[in-house]
Formats: C-alpha cells, structure tokens, sequence
C-alpha cells in the first residue's frame, strides 16, 4: 500500500481516536471523541456546503445578505434552512 495514499486520512484518524485516554471507567459516551470529532467535521461541510451554494448563485445582493446572516448567526440550522428552503426558489425572502 502506498504511504500517500494515507497521508489525506491521517489528521481525521488523529481526530477520530481518543487520544490515549483510559475509557475503561466508563465516563467517555458514544465512542470516545471520536463520534463528536466526525459530526463535527460534518457540521462544517454542511455550513461550508450552504455558503459556497450561496455565493455562487446569481441572487439580489438582498436574498444573499439574509441568507448569509442566518447561516452565521444560527450556524447549523441556518445552512439546512437554506438548503432546503432557499436554494432555488425566488419567494423565500
């Protein structure tokens, strides 16, 4: 197997781990750091997703400026909202 192949998947594999810490009492849910490290990576593309989307459509200044308030100030919500509701369609805002 080559090494570079590897090398795009070795930061998410650190994040993913849970960092030498002794899981055995218990305390660590949901497998550790790591389930919270990947919804947030995710999380992050879904708002990344939405404000790419919104950018490169050929909307009013307007519709952009509201859209792109939302997806900052209510950041997960914001993005879904706008994916589902905004994205193509003229009568939202």
């Amino acid at each position: 197997m080559h090494l570079r192949k590897l090398l795009p998947a070795l930061p998410l594999a650190a994040l993913l781990t849970a960092c030498g810490e002794d899981v055995s009492g218990g305390e660590v849910v949901a497998g550790g750091l790591g389930i919270y490290a990947l919804l947030s990576i995710v999380h992050l593309l879904i708002i990344l997703w939405a404000a790419y989307d919104l950018i490169s459509k050929p909307y009013p200044v307007s519709k952009k400026l509201i859209w792109g308030l939302v997806i900052l100030f209510i950041p997960f919500l914001g993005a879904v909202l706008y994916l589902f509701m905004g994205r193509n369609k003229q009568e939202v805002f």
